[in-house]
């Protein structure tokens, strides 16, 4: 498998954001930021995972403070 370009974690967090802001499929968003629609896929489906185990870990320190 061939390596692609790397990109910076604030440059794949804020593709994010702007694929969720924007309400465009994957492929005109990835497009518009010079990406491959795979990896712009990849980095959202990575952040979800990120974003479940936060709210998860808030919860159970919410539950230890109490």
């Amino acid at each position: 498998m061939a390596k692609g370009k790397a990109f910076a974690p604030e440059f794949r967090q804020e593709a994010v954001r702007l694929y969720r802001v924007s309400g465009k499929p994957f492929r005109t968003v990835a497009e518009d930021l010079g990406v491959a629609p795979e990896s712009l896929r990849r980095w959202v489906l990575q952040a979800e995972v990120e974003r479940e185990i936060l709210k998860k870990a808030a919860a159970f320190f919410a539950r230890e403070t109490r």
